[in-house]
Order: C-alpha cells, then structure tokens, then sequence
C-alpha cells in the first residue's frame, strides 16, 4: 500500500510541469479569442452607430421632403388655372346703303384666354385673366385678332382682374375688372365679351337673387372746361327667383339700370357734314367712338353743322324670364327678354320714342359631353335708344342699335374640351324711321369656330 502511494505522488509530481504549460497555453489562447470578440463588437457597435446616424439623417431629409412636398401642395391648391383657345372662319355680308352694292368679306380670326384664380384665405379670392385684344385695341366688345397682317405680333391685355370677397353665405363683393354679374339669357342685349370695371354685390339665398351694380364708364378730368368733367358711370339693380315648379327650373328677373352723363354729350370724333373748315368734336370716351345707333342731333342744328351728340338718357328696365326643362331625354330652354329705355327722348324723324327691344328663342339639348350636340335659335328686335349702344353685341346686325332678325345656332362635341360651333345671322339693319341711312338693309354674317378648353 504504501509503495503504491508513493509511485502515485511521484507520478503527480512528474505530470505538475506538462499540465502547468497546457493551462498557460489555453488561457493564451482564451485572450486571444477575447481580444478577437472585443474587437469584432466594436467594430459591430460601430457599423451599428454609422447606420442608426444615417437612418436619422435619412429620416430628417425624409421628413423634409415631406414638408416641402406638402407645402407645395398647399401652394398649388391654391391655384385653378384655366384658359380656351377659339379658331373662327368668318363671312360677313353687308350693304352699307341701297346704293351701293352688298359685298362679302372672309376672314379668319383667333381668340385666346387664360387666366388664374387664387385662394387668398377662406372668404377671398382672386382671379386674372388674359386675352387677345382686338386689332386695333379699340373695342371693349371684341377679343378677336384677324389674321392676314403681315404675320406681326398679336396683342394681349387685360381681360378680368378682380377680387371676390364672400363675407357670408348669402352675399359676395366683386372689386375690380369682373365679369357681368347680371343674370342674362340667350339675348344679344349685351356683348359676352364686355368686362366691366367697378363693384358688384351680388346676393343669392334659395331660389332668390339679387344685384347691386356700380361700375365705372367713362372717368374724366379737365382743368379748363367743367363740361368735359362729367363722369359717365353705369348703376344698376337686379332682383329674381329661380324656382322649380314641377319638372321645370325657371328663372325670372327684372332689373334697373342707369347710364350716368351720356346725354347731350359728344359721341363721334367726326365733324357733321356742313362744320367749319378744322373744327373738331371732342368726344366722350363712353362712346368708344361711335353712337352705335343711338339718335344724335347736332348741336349747331340742322344747317350750321357741328358735333353730333346723343339725344336720349339711358334708363332701362329689363325684364327676362327662361324655362328650363326635358322633352323626353333632350334638355330644352325658352326664353324672353324684354328692355323699354325710360329715359328715352321722342326721335324727331319718326314722331315717337324708339325705346323697346324685345328677343325670345330656344335651347335644344346641349353640347358638353363628347358626341353631344346642340341647335338653337334667337329672334330680336332693338329699337335706336333702347339700349346704350356700346353694350349691344357686336355681331348682331353689326353691332348698332336699330336692328331686326333671327340667328340660327349650332354646336357638336367631337371630343372633350373640344367643340364645334356654327353660327348664323340673319338680320336686317335700319329699320326705324329716324335712321339717317336707308332702311331695311340685309346683313348676314357666318361664323365657323372650333373652341378649345384647357
């Protein structure tokens, strides 16, 4: 037994040193391995850090983004564009007087539009509008260019500018350049491209409207001659209903306007026939150059010669009423429209007051979806002072006062924002008594457009 504990002790004793280098060897080695990890995790807690860095600044630009693709949309939401392109073939016959021969003239024309209108808060808006002007510039009633003048530059002006304040449900402020705020139907009593200058407060609750109109005509200052002062300004009221009784929506008005300081003022540039050697006529800008038919006299009398002024004050009352319906799937209006000049003076040449126009037509169907389609027609007759004749509209007998006829209408769709529109008149010119030219003279005028809305 106890040779048996001492060969165990030596046995311990010769394996001490070989176990000793075993246990160095791996702890060596777990170090090692150690190091390894510890540098593997920091080069870990590093990538770690450069990706949480960059997923921040990515969330940043991302976030941004957002705000500046938000903002944008506010701003752009703020803004509805608009605009129509109008290409017109246009035949006009005409005879000045029974002596000379009726002619024809063909042209082509162009109208363009485009315009802006801007949310400014939550009552208020604003709207710009652009367009073609007339060649010349000189007719409110036309934005029409003529082609065929040596290929030179087509002129843009103003067209609308106003702002449009709704400071309740029930009524809205217009400032500015803006568009006829009267209800109108079909007639040519006004001219649609008209865009008055000055204020309109219009009101609207259920089937009742309303209207009150100030707009500016004609501003003028002179330091020298207080007759050339007088502003000439249009004033106007309008009140109505829109009921619907059955299955028909009518519309029914009656308004009151008045044309301020045109009477006895100059109204033609052009000396009358028998004036003085180098006298001239001041005209009033209210007359855009031309009575457009109204009755004149002459402010020197029948013989001396001079200035031709407008005989009759402008007060007329318009009465209106349309009826909107279906025969069968097809859409119909009718319409009357009927204006007496108040103010009218008794035309000398005829004995009486040439104050009353009248117009009546109808609507078939309506041309607004592709392949749709629409035939129209209009009958009216305008006395020489029942309207002031710088609104009447300018293709209508030429744009004058004194004038009869029926125009014939058509439209198609081919595609969307694109239409096809014929129209024609068939009017005859002249025919009071108190014309200074022959009666009864025929005018036609064919109009082919092609209308395009963008």
């Amino acid at each position: 037994m106890k040779s048996i504990l001492v060969s165990g002790a030596v046995a311990a004793l010769l394996a001490g040193p070989v176990l000793a280098d075993d246990t160095a060897d791996a702890l060596a080695q777990l170090r090692q391995d150690l190091d390894a990890l510890k540098a593997k995790n920091e080069r870990l807690e590093a990538e770690v850090e450069y990706l949480k860095s960059n997923a921040s600044a990515e969330r940043k630009e991302g976030a941004e983004r957002t705000v500046a693709v938000d903002a944008l949309k506010s701003t752009v939401s703020k803004f509805a564009w608009s605009g129509d392109f109008r290409y017109r073939n246009e035949t006009v016959e005409t005879a000045p007087n029974h002596t000379t021969p009726e002619h024809a003239r063909n042209r082509d024309r162009l109208r363009l539009r485009f315009g802006v209108t801007a949310k400014v808060n939550d009552t208020v808006k604003a709207r710009v509008q652009l367009s073609t002007v007339n060649s010349g510039d000189d007719s409110p009633r036309s934005t029409n260019q003529t082609e065929g003048d040596a290929w030179n530059r087509k002129a843009i002006g103003i067209d609308l500018a106003y702002v449009d304040w709704k400071p309740h449900a029930l009524f809205n402020l217009q400032l500015g350049k803006h568009p006829q705020p009267w209800v109108r139907t079909a007639s040519y009593f006004w001219d649609g491209d008209l865009t008055p200058e000055g204020a309109a407060l219009k009101f609207a609750r259920g089937p009742l409207f309303g209207g009150l109109f100030y707009d500016w005509l004609s501003e003028r200052d002179n330091n020298t001659t207080p007759a050339l002062r007088n502003d000439a300004k249009l004033l106007g009221a309008q009140i109505g209903m829109k009921p619907q009784i059955g299955p028909v929506s009518f519309t029914g008005a009656i308004a009151y306007f008045q044309v301020t300081n045109v009477q006895d003022q100059i109204a033609s540039a052009t000396p009358l026939s028998g004036a003085a050697a180098g006298s001239t006529c001041a005209i009033n800008t209210a007359f855009s150059g031309s009575t457009n038919g109204n009755t004149t006299y002459d402010d020197n009398g029948a013989t001396a010669g001079g200035c031709a002024r407008l005989l009759s004050d402008f007060k007329p009352i318009n009465v209106l009423l349309q009826a909107d319906f279906k025969l069968g799937t097809l859409p119909v209006t009718l319409f009357a429209d009927y204006t007496k000049n108040s103010g009218a003076e008794v035309n000398p040449t005829a004995g009486s007051k040439l104050d009353t126009a009248l117009a009546f037509g109808f609507t078939l169907n309506k041309a607004s979806a592709p392949k749709s389609w629409e035939i129209g027609y209009v009958y009216q007759k305008t006395e020489k002072d029942a309207i002031f004749g710088q609104f009447v509209d300018s293709d209508f007998g030429g744009g004058v006062t004194d004038t009869r006829g029926s125009v014939v209408k058509a439209a198609w769709v081919p595609a969307a924002n694109w239409t096809l529109n014929g129209t024609y008149f068939i009017n005859t010119r002249f025919n009071d008594a108190g014309s200074t030219a022959t009666t009864d003279l025929d005018y036609k005028r064919l109009q082919l457009d092609l209308n395009f809305k963008f």
